[in-house]
């Protein structure tokens, strides 16, 4: 799956160390969901889990060209939270810091999203930012999300309540 200079590619179990080491950035971490997978174990889960279950569950990296050949510049995923219904979540998007101010984010979720809708048949997709993190927003709404509400003080990533922004995404808003 790609569009323009960018292509996703299911995460194997080579790729544990890249993605504990992006999730551990100081640049990338405080923004991430404080319930992922955080451990290597946790996470090798994920990667297997993603390539038994491809339709209900992702976990991609995200490749672009440099240099004459493709390197990761980071990671995002997917999880179905309502088979009848066909709503898959979104989330874990994390850019590497070398590759910020790129606009990666935001093409990295358009990417997903078509491949959701046109490849795996998802009616809606749906999103959750942390009210702190305005960049996060900001991708999410570029991407094409819909702001639908907030949930006041639903989380304690770091020691404090803070809010939710729900987000949702249907194939229409993509164009």
């Amino acid at each position: 799956m790609s569009e323009g200079t960018l292509k996703l590619r299911r995460a194997t179990p080579h790729d544990l160390d890249y993605l504990l080491a992006l999730q551990a950035d100081p640049e990338v971490s405080p923004f991430l969901s404080a319930g992922r997978a955080a451990t290597r174990e946790d996470l090798l889960a994920e990667i297997e889990r993603s390539l038994a279950e491809p339709e209900s569950f992702g976990r991609f990296l995200v490749e672009i060209p440099l240099e004459r050949e493709w390197r990761v510049a980071g990671a995002i995923g997917f999880e179905c939270s309502n088979r009848r219904s066909r709503i898959a979540y979104v989330g874990g998007l994390a850019i590497h810091p070398d590759f910020h101010g790129r606009g990666l984010g935001a093409e990295t979720i358009r990417v997903l999203a078509r491949q959701l809708f046109a490849e795996l048949d998802y009616h809606r997709l749906e999103a959750g930012v942390y009210g702190f993190n305005e960049r996060a927003m900001a991708v999410v709404e570029s991407a094409g999300f819909v702001r639908e509400g907030v949930k006041r003080l639903a989380y304690r990533p770091h020691g404090e309540w803070v809010d939710a922004v729900w987000y949702g995404l249907l194939v229409h808003d993509l164009d």
